[in-house]
């Protein structure tokens, strides 16, 4: 057992009064221990759950928190109460023996326990179902026939385990997943997200969502493919809809894995903004999936050209996508980030046209703020998957050095001058004589955007521009 565990253990166990109960190691950190992999939570198993993290919570100042951590397994969760970041999870055991309870578990590879003697101690490796053989071939295998059944939820843990630990599903197990599908319409949207994000987080999503469409999963959930798969685009395009969405997925996995040879050395800036929230890397792969959904809606063919069009599409995906949020439950703030992203993709590559003005760009990075540069890495992964016989390269080439000057220039100097204060705000407009209003908030809008683009340079100056604004 790696001494971090070992230590942990004791810390909890070695206060115990008397002789130790049936307590085994199990899950996730005996797979981790096994593979040399840092441990996460720590899940111990016993026969009364209840009582024993009772026990243990009375040994130091800590409180029992009783919650369902997966489907149909009560879990008490003792967290000292000075270090809520210091806790550990007892389950109890079901069946007769600790080898019933691992054969109810979802995969071999997380059916593994250790005994853990008096003071913490790790004893003896119990491996019913040979999830150290499966360990050492790298392969997920489900652990028994009725895996999937007992939680469909198990068909997305897969997935993910596959994804994170870099395994491969066996063969069988990928047929049950298939098979069993639908059962997932049954699970709810927040279990069913939270491994979304888990999947859509690591580094290989473009394969196993791949995967997923293959076995029947991803329209289950994700409705709103059905209709991009075989929507036909125009020239500038060599691929459909769905075909193109999967593409960009990819490309965008492709510069999130390699931003130093994108951006050179700024590359560590973009790296901190794309790790501000949790979810911030899976949700920006995850709007590169579903960012043309409004395409199938607006799909129109011209009389005089027959070219087909998709005027509106990205508000219409925009729409789409805050449909799709709401049915996964996500949080306010994930919903506006995916929504944003949608209705402003076509906005950021057509604002790499040298025609466009400053101001114009530096109003939609203002609305945006931080959230300009996954919508930049977008557009580049976008235009990199847009490659029709009507397409240009040198527009995408020009596309790349825009983004990367842009970027650039955002943290050397932009970010500071957007977030610097007003000159001149709304009680400087009442002072001279205007009332609160629309009016007044264009005018605030207009004076601002005015400061952006160095137009007035002090107080002075826009106190200049209300005026003559007032007048007008």
């Amino acid at each position: 057992m790696p001494s971090s565990t070992e230590k942990i253990l004791k810390e909890w166990l070695s206060r115990l009064d008397g002789e130790l109960p049936e307590v085994y190691l199990v899950g996730g950190v005996v797979r981790d221990m096994l593979l040399s992999r840092p441990p996460r939570d720590i899940d111990l198993m016993t026969r009364d759950a209840e009582s024993f993290a009772k026990k243990l919570a009375a040994t130091r100042d800590a409180v029992v928190v009783p919650f369902e951590k997966k489907a149909d397994e009560p879990c008490y969760r003792v967290i000292v109460r000075q270090h809520r970041e210091s806790f550990i999870d007892i389950v109890s055991m079901r069946g007769d023996t600790v080898s019933d309870d691992l054969e109810r578990r979802d995969f071999t590879v997380n059916a593994i326990a250790v005994r853990i003697e008096s003071g913490g101690a790790s004893g003896k490796i119990i491996d019913p179902l040979n999830g150290r053989g499966d360990l050492a071939q790298r392969i997920i295998r489900a652990a028994g026939a009725y895996a999937f059944v007992s939680d469909p939820l198990r068909i997305l843990r897969a997935l993910r385990f596959a994804a994170e630990l870099g395994f491969t599903i066996e063969d069988s197990t990928l047929a049950m997943m298939k098979s069993h599908a639908e059962l997932l319409k049954h699970t709810a949207s927040e279990r069913i997200f939270a491994e979304l994000l888990k999947i859509f987080a690591a580094e290989n999503t473009g394969g196993f969502v791949r995967m997923m469409d293959r076995l029947g999963i991803l329209s289950l959930i994700f409705p709103e493919i059905v209709a991009m798969k075989g929507c036909t685009q125009n020239s500038h395009h060599h691929l459909d809809v769905w075909s193109h969405s999967l593409l960009v997925l990819e490309n965008c996995e492709h510069i999130l894995t390699h931003l130093e040879d994108f951006f050179g050395q700024g590359y560590d800036k973009i790296s901190e903004n794309l790790k501000k929230d949790e979810n911030r890397i899976a949700l920006l792969k995850l709007t590169a999936m579903l960012h043309d959904a409004g395409k199938p809606l607006t799909s129109a063919v011209e009389k005089e050209t027959g070219r087909i069009t998709f005027y509106g599409h990205d508000k219409a995906g925009a729409e789409i996508v805050s449909g799709t949020a709401r049915r996964l439950r996500m949080s306010g703030k994930d919903q506006a980030f995916i929504q944003r992203l949608v209705a402003e993709h076509l906005h950021i590559l057509n604002l790499s046209r040298p025609e466009v003005r400053p101001g114009t760009r530096l109003r939609l990075f203002r609305n945006l703020g931080d959230d300009v540069i996954p919508l930049i890495i977008h557009g580049m992964a976008d235009i990199n998957s847009t490659l029709g016989p009507d397409s240009d390269a040198l527009e995408r080439e020009a596309y790349l050095e825009w983004a990367k000057a842009t970027v650039i220039e955002y943290y050397e100097h932009t970010k500071a001058q957007l977030e610097s204060p007003n000159f001149v705000t709304g009680n400087d407009l009442i002072a001279l004589g205007m009332s609160p209003g629309p009016e007044m908030g264009r005018m605030l809008r207009e004076i601002r955007e005015a400061q952006d683009t160095n137009t007035v340079r002090d107080r002075e100056e826009a106190l200049s521009l209300a005026k003559s604004l007032m007048k007008q």
